[in-house]
C-alpha cells in the first residue's frame, strides 16, 4: 500500500466533526466496535477514498483526552505500520535502523506524539488528516533527534580512537613522553610560552591525563575536548620544528 501524502487540501472527502453525516451513539460503542470502524475508515483515507473520521477522532479522543489505556493500545497497533514506513522513508534512516528493525524509534514516536498533543491541544484538531500529520511530524522529530545522537556518538567515538592512537605515530609526541622530564621542559618553555599550554603540556605528559580528563579538570581554560585537541596539535607542531628536537629524532 502507498501512503499519501497527507493534508488538507488533497480533494479526500472525509466526514469531521461538525459536517452532515452523523454516527449515532459514537461515545457509547465500544473499543472494539470502534477499532474496526476506525480501522475501515482509515484504510479508505490511505486510499484517498472518501471516508468519515468521525471513528477514529473518538478513538483518538478517548486515548488523548480520556487517558483511555485501551484506545492508545488500538491507536498504536492501527497506525504503527504508517509511523514505521514514514521512519524509513526519512534521509537518516539507512543507519539508524538497528535490529529491531526500527520498532524502538516507533515506541519514541509515539511516546513524544501522546507527550506533546495534550487533550487542550487535541480540541483544535478536527480531522483524521491533522492528526496523522501531527503525528507524522513527531516522527520526523524523534528521527532528526536520533541522528543527531548517533552522530555525536559517532564523533565521540572518533576522538577516542584519536586519543588512544600510539605515540609513535607522531615523532614530536614520542619524543615528549620519552625524554627526561628536566630537559622536556626546558624545551617546552623555550618554545611554548603561553601559560595555558604549558598547563595542556604538564597535564598530559607528566600526568599522563587523556584529553578528556583534562578538560574537566580545568574547563575554565578548556571549554571542550575539541579544544584539548587542537591547542595539543598546534603546540606538537611548533615542537616538531623545534631544532633541539630534531638533533634528537636524527639520534634515536
Amino acid at each position: 500500500m502507498e501512503f499519501r501524502n497527507l493534508s488538507h487540501s488533497d480533494g479526500v472527502q472525509s466526514t469531521t466533526r461538525g459536517q452532515e453525516r452523523h454516527v449515532p451513539h459514537l461515545e457509547q460503542m465500544t473499543i472494539a466496535a470502534l477499532a474496526s470502524s476506525c480501522a475501515e475508515e482509515t484504510n479508505k483515507f490511505l486510499q484517498q477514498k472518501a471516508s468519515n473520521d468521525l471513528y477514529c477522532l473518538e478513538m483518538f479522543r478517548r486515548g488523548i483526552v480520556m487517558h483511555d489505556e485501551g484506545a492508545w493500545t488500538y491507536i498504536y497497533q492501527q497506525y504503527a505500520p504508517l509511523v514505521l514506513t514514514w521512519i524509513t522513508q526519512h534521509q537518516s534512516a539507512a543507519f539508524l535502523l538497528g535490529d529491531d528493525g526500527g520498532s524502538a524509534l516507533v515506541n519514541a514516536a509515539f511516546a513524544k506524539f501522546s507527550q506533546a498533543l495534550t487533550p487542550v491541544k487535541f480540541e483544535n484538531f478536527g480531522t483524521l488528516a491533522a492528526i496523522l500529520k501531527y503525528l507524522k511530524m513527531c516522527v520526523h522529530s524523534v528521527v532528526a533527534d536520533e541522528a543527531r545522537l548517533k552522530q555525536t556518538h559517532m564523533y565521540e567515538e572518533t576522538l577516542e580512537m584519536i586519543e588512544h592512537e600510539p605515540a609513535s605515530d607522531d615523532p614530536a609526541d614520542n619524543v615528549i613522553s620519552k625524554l627526561s622530564a628536566q630537559y622536556v621542559w626546558q624545551i617546552i618553555l623555550e618554545e611554548v610560552p603561553n601559560t595555558d599550554e604549558r598547563v595542556l603540556m604538564y597535564l598530559a605528559y607528566v600526568q599522563g591525563l587523556k584529553p578528556g580528563e583534562i578538560c574537566q579538570q580545568r574547563p575554565h581554560i578548556f571549554s571542550s575536548v575539541e579544544d584539548v585537541y587542537r591547542i595539543k596539535r598546534n603546540v606538537l607542531e611548533r615542537l616538531r620544528r623545534n631544532q633541539r628536537l630534531q638533533a634528537l629524532l636524527g639520534r634515536r
